[in-house]
């Protein structure tokens, strides 16, 4: 996606230089914010997620950036003796926790999509049950009506843009095809990214100006790589102002550390350089931490001569790379997940050009449950020392996966110095059978759960995508805990909207939210969560998966102090709606970087 922020500008041999002094007018300090004098927090509930077990203290103190003790009151107060003078913050009954993690979202495709019309099934964490394609043509229709304010390419034309469109969470499933845009204009370039990411929707004259020519006007992934080159550029300064609200609000949710799942997937290296540059100027309010995309061979080779993995380092980093990713299929909802069986729905929707079962992204043996490709690929990633996300929706995906991962991993040397480190993902891991979960344990493997699947798309995947039965695969928390794995949960933003507390709740509830008023009932309730067991999932397990549990995810002495402040407890029963839990305060090594009461006055 980056191959539209600002094409010319990245041709340019002084761009770096541009984007630090566009950096400094939007954000003039030289970093961002330092630790503040040291503090005593006490009067509330404090949980520290210690990976020897949750232990709910009365008192912590922070200094330097760090978390200096937990527990007691008077413990506290001893050990903050070293540290004077410190000041002293009562809670007033509020709860103090590790700050939130989101082990995979996508920062700089999110930035950009941020900058298009929004037509898209979601306001702000709540699914919108009665969206329709009558809303999103409403969009586009008001849109063409004004052509003065639309974005204009090189050569001036104006095209709509727009994205979030999710024809299966629509009250009645209507892809916006190329007879539906035409309708709309047969002379403005209309073009519509799917949630999903994997698809995208021309009309023709946008496809004219890409030179292709793809009848009904569905795109899949190869499709759009060139259709991007041609659309306008929101330019440098709607990037980066677009990048530091897309980063304030994960702070405003109660984020400390973000993790980009997919980085350099347009312009390698650039893309590296520019969230970099990001992430170390006072714009950014978060802890930023990579995975590097890695599909080709070209790529993968370019990262392993640029880059090491930051797996132990103890610095209190801004930007760290960490992982590379490959991304093995598709989106189930978007019909493009790799399955074992015809998705249920096959017969009244498709995507041209992929066949019932979804696509693989590598190349397979003729029946279709191997890629040496693929398995190359990860060979070369762990044999160099890297973790690997690998993005798995469909079963079948899955299937090939794990063997990959088993002929990749019982082939490496016992005695390897790499190999006890790594800790290895499999992303989204969406629909998982009992053989899947033990050859997880057994490769000592972790999913990434994309826990929106059940809440925001549970009902369709039920009723339309899968059938009842092969949507019991969907999400299994609670039996991979049982067979030993931690799991996180994430937003993969833009997919789905930022949220921890959301994202614990679907886990804990496993609510069907796109069910008829009367019907919302869980998605296979016997994999629903613990309270502790979710929370942990966004604190310091998903720090754990991201090489980062030395450092955040827990109150620990020695550990960086990110830390959020609740106005209710989530792990109290008697709070339900745990999304909708105010965020007092979120702090990133010791400095407030987001205050409730600062961010109302200034938007009052």
């Amino acid at each position: 996606m980056l191959s539209k922020l600002d094409g010319e500008l990245f041709g340019q041999p002084d761009w770096q230089e541009q984007v630090e002094a566009q950096l400094q007018q939007i954000a003039p300090r030289s970093r961002p914010a330092e630790p503040e004098q040291p503090v005593l927090f006490h009067g509330g509930v404090i949980h520290t997620m210690a990976e020897a077990g949750n232990q709910t203290v009365a008192a912590l103190g922070v200094a330097d950036g760090h978390i200096v003790a937990a527990g007691t009151l008077s413990q506290v107060e001893q050990a903050m003796a070293a540290h004077q003078p410190f000041r002293r913050i009562d809670l007033q009954q509020r709860t103090l926790l590790p700050g939130f993690i989101d082990p995979h979202l996508h920062i700089l495709p999110s930035t950009l999509f941020s900058t298009w019309l929004q037509v898209g099934a979601f306001n702000d964490q709540n699914l919108n049950r009665d969206y329709s394609i009558e809303q999103v043509t409403h969009v586009l229709g008001e849109a063409l009506q004004n052509p003065d304010t639309l974005p204009k390419d090189k050569q001036g034309t104006p095209w709509v843009l727009g994205f979030g469109v999710d024809p299966s969470l629509m009250k009645v499933w209507t892809d916006p095809d190329q007879a539906l845009l035409d309708g709309l204009s047969d002379s403005v370039p209309i073009f519509l990214f799917n949630t999903s990411g994997h698809i995208a929707y021309a009309n023709t004259p946008a496809q004219k100006k890409a030179g292709i020519s793809v009848p009904g006007g569905v795109l899949t992934e190869d499709k759009v790589a060139l259709m991007l080159p041609h659309i306008p550029s929101p330019g440098l300064n709607a990037l980066l102002q677009s990048l530091k609200k897309l980063l304030h609000h994960a702070a405003s949710r109660g984020n400390t550390t973000v993790f980009d799942a997919g980085l350099g997937s347009a312009k390698g290296a650039i893309e590296v350089i520019l969230l970099k540059l990001v992430a170390n100027s006072a714009l950014n309010p978060l802890r930023i931490g990579a995975a590097l995309y890695s599909n080709t061979k070209a790529l993968m080779d370019e990262w392993l001569l640029l880059f090491r993995p930051s797996l132990t380092g103890k610095d209190d980093q801004r930007f760290s790379i960490r992982a590379l990713k490959l991304v093995a299929d598709g989106s189930n909802q978007g019909l493009t997940g790799y399955q074992t069986h015809d998705y249920a729905c096959a017969c009244e929707h498709t995507v041209p050009g992929v066949g019932p079962k979804g696509l693989f992204n590598f190349k397979l043996n003729d029946q279709g449950t191997e890629s040496s490709d693929f398995t190359q690929r990860l060979r070369q990633a762990h044999e160099h020392g890297w973790p690997v996300l690998v993005h798995a929706n469909g079963d079948q995906a899955m299937d090939v996966v794990l063997d990959s991962y088993a002929s990749v991993l019982e082939s490496s040397p016992a005695d390897t110095a790499v190999t006890p480190v790594l800790r290895h993902r499999i992303e989204h891991a969406s629909l998982m059978t009992d053989d899947n979960i033990a050859e997880m344990a057994r490769l000592k493997l972790s999913p990434s759960f994309l826990i929106g699947h059940v809440g925001y798309w549970g009902h369709v995947f039920q009723q339309t995508i899968f059938g009842k039965e092969r949507a019991q695969m969907l999400d299994r928390c609670r039996s991979a805990l049982n067979a030993g794995l931690r799991i996180s949960f994430h937003s993969d933003h833009f997919v789905t909207p930022l949220g921890s507390l959301r994202m614990m709740q679907q886990a804990v509830t496993r609510i069907m939210e796109g069910a008829p008023d009367g019907q919302q009932q869980p998605l296979n309730a016997d994999e629903r969560l613990e309270r502790l067991d979710a929370l942990r999932a966004i604190t310091l397990d998903a720090a754990w998966q991201c090489h980062m549990d030395h450092l955040v995810g827990s109150l620990e002495p020695g550990k960086l102090a990110d830390l959020v402040i609740l106005d209710q407890d989530p792990l109290d029963p008697a709070v339900d709606n745990l999304r909708q839990i105010p965020v007092h305060q979120t702090w990133l090594s010791g400095a407030v970087v987001f205050d409730h009461k600062a961010s109302t006055k200034a938007g009052s």
